[in-house]
């Protein structure tokens, strides 16, 4: 049974846990709690009977623009509907404040996930040169609500 809530400061292993396994990256936790910090509401986890199995981390731009930070899942509950749950989520609550438009970065290698992105209308708007820290190029993507 999945369920998609806010973030809680007690998540927070949880999420380190998806962000090393998922994302293949190592920040410190403090990031998490700051990112909780900026903007609740765009902090959200998929919990599976009471655990976490993926999440997706925002913040507010502007105004009417938010950008995802970090949206990951646990390899094993990958294609069980978490990434689109968590989504789904994240863009009703978008259009409650008024955003106009979601940006986020991706991986050029990552197929999976531009795919899926793309099902969601984000479009690629420039390729980020050398951005990740492994020195992989990036898209921008971004979404008009």
């Amino acid at each position: 049974m999945l369920r998609v809530r806010p973030f809680a400061p007690n998540d927070l292993g949880a999420v380190v846990a998806i962000v090393k396994e998922a994302l293949r990256e190592n920040y410190p936790t403090s990031l998490y709690l700051d990112i909780h910090k900026w903007w609740r509401d765009g902090f959200l986890v998929a919990e599976n009977m009471g655990t976490v199995v993926g999440f997706l981390a925002s913040v507010m731009m502007a105004p009417e623009q938010s950008r995802i930070l970090m949206l990951a899942v646990y390899q094993a509950w990958r294609r069980r509907g978490v990434g689109s749950a968590l989504m789904d989520a994240f863009l009703n609550e978008c259009a409650l404040r008024g955003v106009k438009s979601v940006e986020l970065e991706v991986r050029r290698r990552n197929q999976e996930a531009i795919r899926f992105y793309t099902r969601y209308g984000f479009q690629i708007a420039h390729v980020l040169p050398k951005f990740y820290t492994d020195g992989e190029d990036g898209f921008k993507m971004r979404r008009f609500l």
